[in-house]
């Protein structure tokens, strides 16, 4: 029986063909990141000062995980998620700027995250991966 693998120097790479484009992954890990910094604040002030504090902080946070939950999903085709994700990082980021002004968390790490994962999302590359025809 013959062995049917194709020697190493010969065929495509596959790691390098579905390989995720820096611009992307970047986007997902700010996305997730900041879905895990809303999940501790919100933690900590329920364990701090109680669960009204906990839903106060919260609130500014809502966006914030669904588009965690969204960056979750960059493996996927179409360009309805990245759609999706950048929608959902302008709301994040019009969510989140009265926090700036109350002195409440996320501050301006929220609405600095949500432009940076809208123009991450807005790269070449990005638009590339989500192509069905890059897969």
């Amino acid at each position: 029986m013959s062995d049917l693998r194709l020697p190493p120097d010969q065929g495509p790479d596959l790691d390098e063909t579905y390989r995720m484009p820096r611009a992307v992954r970047a986007a997902q890990i700010i996305a997730v990141g900041m879905a895990v910094v809303g999940m501790l604040c919100t933690a900590s002030s329920g364990w701090l000062l109680g669960a009204r504090s906990a839903v106060e902080t919260a609130v500014p946070f809502l966006p914030s995980w669904l588009l965690g939950l969204v960056g979750l999903t960059f493996q996927s085709v179409g360009q309805s998620v990245r759609i999706g994700a950048i929608l959902l990082a302008a709301l994040d980021m019009f969510w989140t700027v009265p926090s700036i002004t109350e002195g409440h968390p996320p501050g301006p790490l929220g609405p600095i995250s949500a432009l940076a994962v809208i123009v991450l999302l807005f790269r070449r590359e990005a638009r590339d991966w989500f192509e069905p025809a890059a897969w």
